[in-house]
């Protein structure tokens, strides 16, 4: 490696990692946004979803663990199938450059005055909910490694541990009632 530190800059043109997505135009950042994350689906069926498994997210195991449970990850976009397993799979998506930057989080998921105005709530809540199951699949620096290498590609190649951990370790503290309830 070169040495050279990743420049997450705030691009005010476009979503980070995503180019034809103009930050400027709501027209396209909502319909973007809210598939990304939210699942109306799951969240509608979430008080019936206790009798399958427990309801809290402490129950995601780390990366590692994964593996020593012998379970394939399986790459998916679909964040209805996010965290879903099924005998030697589990589904896992990827983490979206963009909802590691600080930026992205105080224009447009924490203002009161988001360009994404009234889908600010949902999404925020859906994004943040989706971000927390990295504070629980990313537990060691193990599992950092098996989330940024080859095939899996979790987590973009240029950012450190370093950088990563104090991100994410913010989120322990998020309690349930915050996010959405899938």
């Amino acid at each position: 490696t070169s040495g050279k530190k990743p420049s997450y800059h705030f691009s005010t043109t476009f979503l980070l990692g995503h180019p034809c997505i103009r930050l400027n135009d709501s027209s396209q950042l909502v319909p973007f946004l809210k598939p990304e994350f939210c699942t109306p689906d799951h969240d509608a069926m979430a008080p019936k979803l206790w009798v399958m498994s427990t309801q809290s997210s402490a129950n995601i195991s780390p990366l590692h663990h994964q593996r020593v449970k012998g379970r394939e990850v399986i790459i998916t976009e679909d964040p209805r199938l996010h965290l879903v397993w099924i005998y030697d799979r589990i589904f896992i998506k990827p983490l979206p450059r963009y909802l590691l930057s600080n930026a992205f989080w105080r224009v447009y998921l924490l203002d009161e005055n988001s360009p994404l105005q009234g889908d600010r709530g949902i999404v925020m809540r859906s994004a943040l909910g989706y971000l927390r199951t990295y504070y629980y699949l990313v537990q060691h620096e193990s599992d950092f490694v098996l989330a940024q290498g080859a095939p899996l590609r979790l987590i973009a190649p240029d950012i450190t541990w370093t950088q990563f951990s104090h991100f994410i370790n913010q989120l322990g503290a998020v309690n349930n009632f915050a996010v959405l309830p899938r």
